[in-house]
């Protein structure tokens, strides 16, 4: 395995094992925000943070108070909460700020919790409820959850539906799938995918480039993020290259209900691109 610091974001992407979460996470903030960054530093961190629980874990304690003291630990001691006075700040979805300022999303927080868990030998994973994401610890061949956003608080199916209303006003019935265990390639997606939203919302194009190109990179088989570049790059007014991805998608994906509309506006920035010239 290459070496955090000398790897890259692709090439965690696309390693054989699938982008380890942390990992991942560090080397987007990398390449996308804080160019100094140095993942091992921050890995190094989580290990002394599993390190520190493990020391206070009594010989035989049951896995679920494992997990507990896992959450004692990072949400009363350490301090980790959800910034709720400032949620789009794009610094809540960077692993190394959160750790940094102890403010965090949702998912940022509850990757954390998943990967010091990890390393405690509990079997955990992260759950991406429409609008929320918590955290899971398998107890018994099944799941209890908890809500890193909120202090660790254990959380039952109906407090899932109480939080996909709070956060998406959807008042429909509880979904089980909304329980089931999220891969961490689509956890890293999901990470990207709240930061493309912040950056688009304050119109950092170049920013939001930059996230767009590593969701690319996690997953090359979903031509959408090649429209999207190509539609940010029109908003930084970058033609040249917006035609270039806009062309490619429209190849990619010649049956898409959007390619008219995509061919149309190809045309205009090209006569642009002329008259420029």
């Amino acid at each position: 395995m290459i070496a955090i610091d000398q790897s890259s974001f692709k090439q965690e992407a696309r390693a054989a094992h699938g982008p380890g979460l942390a990992r991942a996470a560090l080397l987007f903030a990398r390449e996308i925000a804080y160019p100094e960054l140095r993942p091992s530093e921050w890995l190094a961190r989580l290990d002394q943070w599993a390190d520190e629980v493990q020391r206070r874990i009594p010989a035989g304690e049951p896995p679920w108070e494992q997990a507990q003291r896992l959450g004692d630990f990072l949400f009363s001691e350490i301090g980790l909460r959800g910034n709720r006075e400032e949620y789009a700040d794009p610094r809540n979805s960077y692993l190394n700020q959160v750790m940094e300022r102890g403010l965090g999303l949702p998912i940022s927080l509850s990757v954390i919790y998943v990967e010091v868990a990890t390393r405690l030998g509990l079997q955990a994973a992260g759950i991406g409820l429409p609008g929320h994401f918590v955290a899971a610890v398998e107890v018994g061949g099944s799941y209890r959850y908890l809500d890193p956003f909120h202090g660790g608080a254990e959380i039952t199916a109906g407090d899932a539906v109480r939080l996909v209303r709070e956060s998406t006003g959807d008042p429909g019935p509880f979904r089980r799938e909304w329980l089931s265990p999220v891969p961490p390639r689509a956890i890293v997606a999901r990470m990207l995918a709240n930061l493309r939203a912040g950056y688009i919302e304050t119109e950092s194009w170049l920013e939001a480039v930059a996230v767009v190109e590593r969701l690319a990179l996690l997953q090359p088989e979903s031509p959408e993020h090649l429209r999207d570049l190509g539609l940010l790059h029109v908003r930084n007014k970058s033609l040249r290259q917006a035609v270039q991805y806009l062309e490619r998608y429209v190849e990619l994906r010649p049956d898409a209900p959007d390619v008219e509309a995509i061919r149309r506006s190809m045309a205009g920035k090209l006569k642009e691109i002329v008259r420029l010239n």
